[in-house]
């Protein structure tokens, strides 16, 4: 079982955001950063028809954070990843490889999906 002071579940703006605040007030607390995507967060709204439509799309301008930001930041960031179980009176989540991460604290940073209605 892996141990952590901080659990920080989803890669988005959110997740990037809280990595970020927790490393400004505490630079030793152990963090691991879990999202299912296999990137590291980007800025989403950048990814307008402007971007897209540029010859040469810089790829940069979409970065909040990049991976070696993680790195040297001592969290431990695991893209593609989902946590299947998360138990918060336990302090205990559970991921899709099996890997059980016990956390003193925890942030939930999953964004949402759009809805489709129909008509």
């Amino acid at each position: 079982m892996i141990q952590r002071d901080y659990l920080i579940i989803g890669s988005g703006a959110g997740g990037a955001s809280a990595c970020e605040g927790v490393r400004k007030h505490d630079k030793r607390g152990s963090v691991t950063l879990v999202g299912a995507e296999v990137f590291p967060p980007y800025q989403r709204w950048v990814l307008s028809k402007g971007f897209l439509r540029e010859k040469k799309p810089d790829v940069k301008k979409l970065q909040l954070l990049d991976a070696h930001w993680y790195e040297s930041h001592n969290i431990d960031a695991r893209f593609g990843t989902i946590v299947t179980q998360f138990n918060i009176d336990r302090r205990l989540a559970v991921l899709g490889n099996g890997e059980s991460i016990e956390f003193n604290k925890a942030c939930l940073a999953m964004g949402s999906r759009p809805a489709m209605r129909k008509p």
